[in-house]
């Protein structure tokens, strides 16, 4: 048994895949998930599990060398936004409107699917390297 961390099998291999330059989403409860897209599917009720915890969990085990946001996060869930920043870091983030976010999110490793009902609770995160 592992003694911390991420316990999740899934979330753990989903990870260990990730290579340098890989992009995986972590998305709120009604993002659009992708019919052939690898989704790990965390929801279980209306805010369990948060998108934030999540996400810090994640920031936690993971090289994170950029972030894409909706740009619509800013107007519609400022708090958010800000604590996003301050779970990644010192990363580049681009802003880009919702649909296009979606669009440029098609092609991504995998998509954790959080519980989250908090308007475009949505990041998708660039695999940095460790070295």
């Amino acid at each position: 048994m592992k003694k911390g961390g991420i316990l999740n099998p899934a979330i753990c291999s989903l990870l260990a895949e990730l290579g340098h330059m890989d992009e995986l989403l972590i998305v709120d409860a009604g993002y659009p998930l992708p019919p052939d897209g690898h989704v790990i599917d965390l929801t279980l009720t209306p805010g369990i599990p948060r998108f934030l915890d999540v996400l810090r969990a994640v920031a936690e085990e993971l090289v994170i060398e950029s972030i894409t946001v909706a740009s619509e996060i800013t107007e519609f869930s400022p708090k958010l936004y800000q604590e996003i920043l301050k779970i990644v870091g010192d990363v580049d983030v681009d802003e880009i409107p919702h649909h296009e976010f979606k669009e440029q999110s098609l092609g991504v490793k995998g998509i954790i699917r959080t519980a989250e009902f908090t308007p475009y609770a949505n990041v998708r995160l660039l695999s940095g390297s460790a070295f």
